[in-house]
């Protein structure tokens, strides 16, 4: 039987760019639009080639199997910032009911039961997450449930910046989380939500894990005494977790683990991942390589675009974010087993491997809707 390989991956599948999606972003350039609604139109051009195209979707499965990986957490959100982000959230979850009406083989896992059965079978499983809920919810709570009846398994209260739920890390003060927040929370909790705190403020996550009656997730972060930039997790956060006995994934991005240094060394990763090992212990880490929206696949003529919308999500020049480049043997994301290949050299046997590459994640998730 298949064994599950997690990644908190936000765009969900790799990004096959074919002569008609390369059109279609020219297309909107030369219109008049800016890199977010070119990338948007992308999306949606891959959508119509999957439900049109036989031999792009054995591309795409052929993509996946070179990867190895077969179940993901898929951001809803839109890179087209002319709407709000809540319009951005549900055109996305749009986009993707249109792929898992195209790909048999592609499935929605809205619970850790159906995620164990759509590897078992042999298909790729698809958890739906978004990365700013206090945006998507805009004040009203009773919006959680619309997601979740959408869908969305996952919810990460903020994004870099402060909303009404709570704050951002990036954010110049952190007050933790409003009472807003705390409903938020709560509500999830009733529904069967995963908390996540990866973008968020110390206190607000701190927060976060304290309020929630279930486990939380950093479902993609890094360790700020490793690597010092506001989206590491300082220890005060991982013990934290670790009493909540949660889950945190380790992310895959050279300028994060190295601030500015876009050609930092591969393994940073597994340097990381030893530290959240040490600290929150073996059955509560795994992979979130946070691959897809910075790497070698984005268009170069997206580039200087895709600056601008980093910036206006609360990243600064001193967070060295910089587009189109690789991080050491992943170039696209079917260098993924880079993963299993280095964390076999750095010791970890079979059994930890299989805990780490996706099983502590199902198991986490199994915990937290108990």
């Amino acid at each position: 039987m298949p064994e599950p390989m997690f990644d908190f991956f936000p765009r969900g599948t790799p990004l096959l760019v074919t002569d008609r999606i390369e059109r279609r972003m020219h297309e909107e350039l030369e219109a008049g639009e800016d890199a977010s609604a070119a990338y948007d139109a992308m999306e949606q051009e891959q959508v119509r080639q999957l439900r049109e195209d036989p031999a792009f979707r054995d591309e795409l499965r052929a993509a996946f199997a070179e990867a190895g990986v077969n179940l993901v957490s898929a951001t809803m959100m839109g890179f087209d910032r002319t709407g709000t982000y809540a319009d951005g959230v549900r055109a996305d979850l749009a986009r993707w009911n249109g792929r898992f009406d195209a790909v048999p083989w592609l499935r929605r896992a809205t619970s850790p039961a159906e995620a164990r059965e759509i590897v078992a079978d042999g298909d790729v499983g698809v958890v739906p997450n978004m990365q700013n809920l206090g945006a998507a919810i805009e004040g009203d709570v009773e919006a959680v449930e619309e997601l979740y009846n959408a869908g969305v398994r996952v919810g990460q209260l903020t994004y870099n910046t402060q909303n009404l739920v709570g704050h951002g890390c990036t954010d110049r003060v952190d007050a933790g989380l409003s009472n807003h927040g705390v409903a938020a929370v709560e509500r999830m909790n009733e529904l069967g939500m995963v908390v996540d705190l990866s973008h968020c403020g110390r206190q607000t996550t701190l927060d976060g894990v304290a309020v929630s009656d279930d486990p939380v997730a950093y479902t993609h972060t890094f360790s700020n005494e490793l690597s010092d930039h506001d989206r590491g997790k300082s220890d005060e956060e991982l013990a934290a977790l670790r009493a909540a006995d949660g889950y945190v994934g380790v992310l895959a991005v050279p300028f994060f683990l190295e601030p500015g240094e876009a050609d930092a060394s591969f393994d940073q990763v597994f340097d990381h991942i030893d530290y959240m090992v040490e600290h929150v212990g073996i059955d509560r880490v795994g992979i979130g390589t946070d691959w897809g929206s910075w790497t070698p696949e984005i268009p170069e003529e997206l580039h200087e675009g895709f600056m601008r919308t980093f910036k206006s999500l609360g990243f600064r020049e001193e967070h060295g974010v910089t587009i189109g480049r690789g991080f050491g043997p992943m170039q696209a994301y079917e260098d993924w087993p880079a993963i299993p290949e280095g964390l076999a050299e750095r010791g970890y046997d079979e059994t930890e491997r299989r805990k780490l590459l996706g099983g502590n994640f199902l198991e986490f998730w199994e915990r937290a809707v108990a």
